[in-house]
């Protein structure tokens, strides 16, 4: 190949290149400003990045490495189905790179992932750009990095779970236009069934979005006929369908979880003004992710502007006009309406983090915006004053109406200063190339010089506006995108909870025992458990089985739609989810109910004195009796020690003053100390005891007891709260005996494990007394019971706990797991992978 040809391959190369390496660039700089790992101490665990998404990386590192099953995990609360938690958070390809991924890098791993995807957003919108306008200008990889730096992605980077899906989107569109204009499936297939599998709830977006773009697209080339139609609704579906075996399984968990009621709105209601809603197009708006449904619009102030030019130019007919105008009109709307927005969602409000769609939003305006670009022979000199007084006139207006908690004074000036910037060089330019004609006639030589002097106003102009656009971009992404938190505070005392956790397994393996949980004092999240590689009875995800949560509540434990959390266990409560082990960091926890048995560093296992196995066996009049329901929690709790043998209150109420800013309780004997109190706002309170001791309570508007710890008699505990509010407490004595008389008789007749592995449990139980046998198990879909081998129906314990009557004699228990609806999944992917097979082949043939 001669040096020409390369050269022009190269350059032809260029602009594709630029659209990736510009954002790359651009991201790692404002790495580097924020001192993210290894520019710093910092990391971009950010939100759910921090309490999810980090921890299941992790144990999907584990199992990658050990070998684990892919239908079930213990180290996820009580345990979780895999497949559908996989579907709903990891099923990125390239999450399969953590197999290469060292076991402390998870957080170095992600951070890789989010700068790449952004990268790739670029990339693939500078493909989709290139294809669409048959154009290989540089000003792809200018648009590109603005979709890439775009406020969505901004505010959103950090929910890597909908990273995959911003990126994949251009290139489904681009795949969409090649099946309307060329019959060319394959990229369309592909890639949409590629965003489906990745991630299903994004994806419900972009598949809404696709209908819309479809009708563009085939009114732009109706010379593609009916066929044009059956060919998307026809890969659409077989798309749709390659995703089954991974939507089919998390359709049936979510089924269980706090997501499970659709209930479409009743009257139609509107958010906030649209003029308002404008002032989110500002440049250095901080992002928005609370529940009163702000959208994040930003994409560059240039967009804005070559947004109100496309309106004006002539180059570009009246139906396309009208046609994109209402789409964007549209989706305007549809941020501001309830039902619009309940749609979008996929039949759901969003809980925080709004306008999820916007990204698609952003994708149109950069689409117009480079259209009109393109076509900046149509527009005029005055088209730019007028688009500039237009734009002006908007922002103006709604910063009007909008508030200053939404829009600061900084970027209101700094947002109208870039559109001025813009508008005077594109008057420039345009003025420029409209009145520095070509010297004509016999003093065109002379002329020549001084003309080609000024033709290069243009070039100067275009590249001015090129430096602006990516300061533009780079402020408002370091301003407002990367948010991060301490990477040493993250990672502290992970090998010293190893090296603890490990002591502990020896110990419990001495002592004949295979299944056990253990907790955490102080979590940094309520998913620790996947983070260090221990099983639990705690945990944050959109897949928890939502009667689990009630139980704990009704208990006075910590729960919520989408979380529960082993705060506010008694001894007995704690006993029944097999709670044998607690870590801790410090080394004062040793009290008549808990032992230290290891310590590494500053961390500390303490284990328990009241631990049951996976299986214990309860009376039947006892679960009839107890109708927890309709009692308090201390009630509850209180009235299960008596059905169980205990012959004095479990918890008894003590003496306690509530005051503004303080509450206060004095110890009048050594005892174990809880308390509740009436419902509050406050989010965290802290414990201060006389003798030194302080213990800090989080999240306290979610109503959990409280506790308090071991005290010595004559100690003075303090409850403060900064808020000087007045938290009403009332505080508790564990009575131990009647502890000791109500464990023993759960302890009585308890199943011996055989066996235990993710996927199976098999026991065997000596039952003396007919009874209930209850396991700590979510009853989830996908178990399946045998008893003396014959398949059983479970019954359900406490509104979600596995449970089967059994009578006097030997029994032998069999619980196996296998992911529902994984099998009928896998076969409609497979016959779907099978069709789109098949249609390629043919058409090959036929071709040949």
């Amino acid at each position: 190949m001669k040096g020409n040809e390369k050269k022009a391959i190269w350059e032809k190369r260029i602009p594709l290149l630029a659209a990736f390496l510009l954002p790359l660039l651009l991201v790692l700089v404002v790495c580097i400003s924020h001192e993210v790992y290894p520019f710093g101490e910092r990391c971009i665990l950010h939100i759910d990045m921090y309490h999810q998404y980090c921890p299941f990386f992790t144990e999907m590192l584990h199992k990658l490495k050990t070998g684990g099953s892919i239908f079930y995990t213990w180290n996820v609360g009580l345990g979780v189905d895999f497949v559908s938690l996989y579907a709903y958070y990891l099923a990125s390809p390239l999450n399969w790179l953590l197999l290469f991924c060292p076991q402390d890098s998870v957080i170095e791993f992600m951070t890789i992932l989010v700068v790449l995807k952004i990268a790739l957003c670029g990339f693939h919108f500078g493909c989709y750009l290139k294809y669409h306008f048959q154009s290989n200008h540089f000003a792809i990889s200018l648009f590109g990095t603005a979709y890439a730096l775009s406020a969505f992605v901004a505010t959103y980077a950090w929910n890597i779970m909908w990273m995959d899906c911003v990126a994949l989107a251009p290139l489904i569109l681009l795949g969409l236009e090649k099946l309307v204009r060329e019959k060319k499936p394959g990229l369309y297939y592909v890639t949409l069934a590629l965003c489906i599998l990745s991630n299903y709830y994004i994806s419900i977006m972009v598949c809404i979005f696709l209908v819309f773009w479809f009708f563009l697209t085939w009114m732009d080339h109706r010379e593609s006929g009916i066929g044009a139609w059956l060919r998307f609704a026809g890969y659409s579906l077989l798309a749709g369908g390659t995703g089954a075996v991974l939507i089919i399984p998390e359709a049936v968990i979510l089924s269980s979880s706090g997501s499970k009621h659709i209930s479409f709105p009743d009257t139609m209601e509107w958010y906030f003004n649209i003029m308002a809603e404008a002032a989110r197009h500002s440049v250095i708006v901080e992002g928005y992710t609370g529940r009163e449904h702000w959208p994040n619009l930003y994409c560059g102030i240039f967009t804005v502007l070559l947004l109100a030019l496309f309106f004006f130019n002539r180059e570009i007919s009246w139906k396309k006009k009208l046609s994109y105008g209402l789409f964007v009109g549209f989706f305007l709307l549809s941020f501001a309406n309830n039902m619009l927005d309940f749609i979008w969602h996929g039949f759901h409000f969003p809980d925080s983090l709004p306008g999820r769609q916007s990204f698609l939003y952003m994708f149109l305006l950069l689409v117009i915006a480079y259209e009109t670009f393109w076509n900046f022979r149509g527009n005029r000199l005055w088209h730019v004053t007028a688009a500039a007084l237009v734009t002006a006139g908007i922002f103006a207006l709604s910063y009007y109406f909008s508030g200053e908690e939404l829009i600061d004074g900084t970027a209101k000036w700094v947002t109208m200063v870039f559109l001025a910037g813009y508008a005077v060089l594109l008057f420039v330019y345009f003025w420029a190339r409209d009145y520095l004609r070509e010297p004509q006639g016999k003093k065109a030589k002379e002329k020549k010089k001084n003309y080609l002097k000024k033709e290069k106003v243009k070039g100067y102009m275009l590249g001015a506006a090129c430096f602006a656009m990516l300061a533009e971009l780079l402020l408002n992404f370091n301003l407002t995108g990367l948010g991060t938190t301490g990477r040493t505070s993250y990672v502290k005392n992970l090998e010293d909870y190893r090296k603890v956790l490990a002591e502990g397994e020896e110990l419990a393996e001495e002592q004949g025992i295979s299944f056990y949980r253990t907790e955490e004092l102080e979590r940094k999240t309520k998913n620790d458990a996947a983070l260090s590689g221990y099983r639990s009875a705690t945990q944050f995800s959109s897949l928890m089985n939502l009667d689990i949560s009630h139980f704990y509540q009704a208990m006075g434990m910590e729960g919520g739609k989408n979380f529960y959390c082993i705060n506010g266990a008694t001894p007995l409560l704690s006993a029944m989810l097999s709670l044998k082990y607690v870590i801790a960091d410090n080394g004062e926890e040793a009290n008549p109910i808990r032992t230290l048995v290891a310590q590494s560093g500053e961390t500390y296992l303490y284990e328990n004195k009241y631990v049951l196995p996976l299986g214990f066996l309860m009376p039947e009049e006892v679960i009839s009796a107890w109708n927890y329901q309709d009692m308090g929690e201390i009630t509850a709790q209180n009235e299960l020690a008596f059905l169980l043998g205990a012959e004095e209150a479990m918890l008894t109420e003590i003496p306690s003053v509530s005051e503004t800013g303080v509450s206060t309780i004095t110890v009048a004997e050594d005892a174990y100390i809880f308390a509740v109190y009436e419902k509050t706002t406050l989010e965290s309170v802290t414990e201060e005891v006389s003798d030194g001791r302080t213990k800090s309570f989080t999240k306290v508007s979610h109503g959990y007891t409280l506790d308090l710890g071991y005290c010595n008699a004559g100690d003075e505990i303090q409850i403060k709260n900064t808020k000087e509010e007045c938290l009403n407490i009332t505080a508790y004595r564990l009575n131990l005996d009647a502890v000791e008389a109500a464990y023993q008789t759960l302890n009585a007749q308890t199943m011996e494990l055989t066996s235990f592995s993710d996927t199976k449990i098999a026991g065997k139980i000596q039952v003396e007394e007919a009874g209930r046998l209850i396991f700590s198990i979510a009853d989830d879909d996908g178990w399946k019971l045998f008893v003396d081998g014959r398949e059983t129906e479970p019954q359900i314990f406490g509104e979600g706990f596995i449970s089967v009557s059994l009578e006097e004699g030997s029994h032998e228990i069999v619980l196996t797991y296998r992911t529902p609806g994984f099998v009928p999944g896998a076969a409609v992917s497979g016959g779907c992978v099978s069709v789109f097979l098949l249609l390629v082949w043919i058409r090959h043939r036929k071709r040949k």
